[in-house]
């Protein structure tokens, strides 16, 4: 997969982006401070002053005005009218750079990329509250344990085990090899190859629980395995649906149904009439409106929800 092939230069990689932030951090200070000795900046990032050495070649590449001076006032010291924005960067790629540390927040549970989102900040001179904000969390909370936990897993190429329980409420014991982090239809997914299946499968990590990282390896697959379960729907039965419900709910109605499904029936009463899936999710929402819904077509599905309401009534009978 070209996944793996990825991950196995995660370690080439990892000290690629760590001298990168170095690179950051030093540019911050310089623009800070005067100037520095090679041994203070080592200190400061728990380097060798060699490595020192190296970052201070590699921003000169880069066409960072950096330079060194001996002496008793010497050290690493920047150009005096060096603005790091307008040598590397334009306006417009600043603040895309901004926003898109910004966006990702929402996903980034590290505590060192709102250093460096505040660092950029500075070095760019753009204080713009940002134009759109997400937010991925669920108003029933979310494991930032388990997310960093699994990003960990994938990045180290680590197996994973798992209870996963399925939408039919059966609990099972899953060994996987986890490979991606997927967003999709408001719930957030693991991309993993099961050993218990042989197969490429998809996870929904609300369903996880008592997750464990092993000291077991992952191995290369072939590219062209295809998800069993992918998260493509199914094309379920279309129905005409025509129902009224009470304008009191029309916050829940508006939210969820297309705008030109709608119509105001009366001063107390919307119209909902159009074509719809003919799924669990339907049933259920409808029964979510309790009294404030009534159902005119298909008859049918008036028959279906009929039978569901009296072994409701059963229950509470008994």
């Amino acid at each position: 997969m070209k996944q793996y092939a990825v991950l196995s230069s995660y370690t080439g990689l990892k000290a690629e982006i760590m001298q990168i932030n170095r690179i950051f951090g030093i540019t911050y200070l310089l623009l800070n401070h005067e100037h520095m000795t090679a041994k203070m900046l080592s200190e400061k990032f728990n380097v060798s002053i060699r490595t020192i050495y190296r970052d201070i070649d590699k921003m000169s590449q880069l066409g960072i005005p950096i330079y060194t001076e001996r002496g008793k006032r010497g050290g690493v010291s920047l150009l005096s009218d060096f603005v790091l924005s307008k040598v590397l960067l334009d306006t417009d790629e600043r603040k895309s750079i901004l926003q898109a540390l910004q966006t990702t927040r929402a996903i980034n549970f590290d505590p060192k990329n709102e250093e460096t989102l505040a660092k950029l900040t500075a070095l760019f001179g753009i204080q713009d509250p940002p134009w759109v904000a997400i937010d991925f969390s669920t108003w029933y909370g979310f494991s930032t344990h388990d997310f960093e936990q699994l990003k960990t897993a994938i990045l180290s190429q680590k197996v994973v085990t798992f209870n996963y329980h399925n939408s039919k409420g059966e609990m099972n014991f899953r060994t996987v090899e986890p490979t991606q982090l997927i967003f999709k239809s408001m719930g957030w997914y693991l991309k993993a190859y099961c050993l218990n299946k042989q197969e490429v499968r998809m996870f929904k990590l609300s369903r996880i629980t008592k997750l464990e990282t092993t000291e077991q390896s992952v191995e290369n697959r072939p590219s062209d395995i295809q998800v069993v379960n992918s998260l493509k729907p199914q094309t379920p039965e279309m129905i005409h649906l025509k129902m009224l419900v009470s304008l009191q709910l029309g916050y829940r109605i508006y939210d969820d149904f297309p705008i030109d499904t709608i119509q105001k029936y009366s001063d107390k009463t919307l119209l909902i009439e159009g074509m719809f899936p003919k799924t669990e999710w339907l049933y259920s929402y409808i029964l979510s409106l309790g009294q404030a819904v009534k159902v005119i077509e298909p008859f049918a599905l008036k028959q279906e929800l009929l039978t569901m309401i009296k072994k409701m009534e059963e229950n509470y009978n008994e």
